[in-house]
């Protein structure tokens, strides 16, 4: 690749002018025509992990604004309700139904713009921009903001690019994802959603994928939003298989659980290794756990 030459002034020329012309992009569409920037990013905010305080949106908005205006504003318009409390900065902030679809909308014309800009050009330019973006950002706020807002929906850039909408790619407020977490942390006895990521966190790290406890307890909540790219790795750490989370096949679904179900119970009896004669199917695990339990229940009558 060939050296650029560049002028004093020109990349933040450069940066404001493709900024300027998304956030024109975006903005001009029937459901944010009349929401400003500061609006949008607190709809994403709240998207991404939930419901906010005041204060955290503070935070994690990188405009230089106050957000009690412009949450005000989105509460008028619809879009964000509050729960009790008298204090703003103590309250939770949350989408309403019209708040997730004008979100939605937002996202559908984020992908398209990402597209357009970034398409034509080869995967690993892209990857290469995105981290001397990343690395940029890192100056002026800290990294893990990112980590909490883009963690769990981050998919492989060419992947990303070859899906023709954002759901090929990502999930956003899945029943069945939520309720198969809850299964996955009531089988293993993981105790409460804090818990249970006090645990499986640390696994996600091993793997180099970021997962704060906010995004986790919104995965647990609602499901999403999270790419199928982080789903499948959560997955395989949980269950140890990766198509869990995400696939529709029932006989999988009450395999994974059986095999849960009999490791938890083989674990809880003291049972770590089966002689070194490979892995046991699901049936024979849940037999020998049966045989397990009723054995501890004789000796506890003795």
């Amino acid at each position: 690749m060939s050296e650029q030459h560049l002028a004093p002034s020109e990349l933040r020329y450069l940066l404001l002018a493709i900024s300027r012309e998304w956030e024109r992009a975006v903005l001009d569409q029937g459901s944010t025509r009349d929401l400003t920037s500061a609006q949008v990013e607190i709809l994403l905010m709240l998207n991404e992990s939930g419901s906010r305080s005041m204060q955290e949106l503070g935070d994690m908005l990188l405009l230089n604004r106050d957000p009690f205006r412009s949450v005000d504003s989105l509460v008028a318009k619809g879009l964000v309700e509050r729960g009790s409390g008298t204090d703003k900065r103590k309250v939770l902030w949350s989408l309403t139904a019209n708040g997730i679809s004008t979100a939605d909308s937002i996202i559908a014309a984020d992908f398209a713009l990402l597209k357009k800009f970034v398409g034509p050009h080869p995967a690993e330019h892209t990857s290469m921009l995105v981290r001397l973006l990343r690395e940029l950002q890192m100056t002026v706020a800290p990294s893990s903001l990112l980590e909490q807002r883009f963690g769990t929906q981050q998919t492989p850039a060419a992947q990303l690019l070859a899906a023709s909408t954002t759901s090929q790619t990502q999930k956003n407020r899945s029943e069945a994802v939520s309720l198969r977490l809850h299964k996955v942390i009531e089988i293993k006895d993981a105790g409460d959603s804090r818990q249970a990521y006090e645990k499986y966190g640390p696994l996600m790290a091993e793997r180099n994928m970021t997962m704060s406890y906010k995004s986790w307890a919104t995965l647990v909540d609602q499901g999403g939003p999270a790419s199928d790219y982080f789903l499948n790795y959560l997955s395989e750490v949980l269950t140890g298989t990766v198509s869990y989370l995400l696939t529709d096949d029932d006989e999988t679904i009450r395999e994974v659980e059986n095999r849960m179900r009999a490791e938890n119970a083989l674990s809880l009896a003291g049972v770590t290794g089966f002689g070194g004669r490979g892995t046991l199917d699901s049936g024979a695990l849940q037999a020998l756990a049966e045989l397990v339990q009723k054995r501890l229940g004789t000796s506890e009558k003795d």
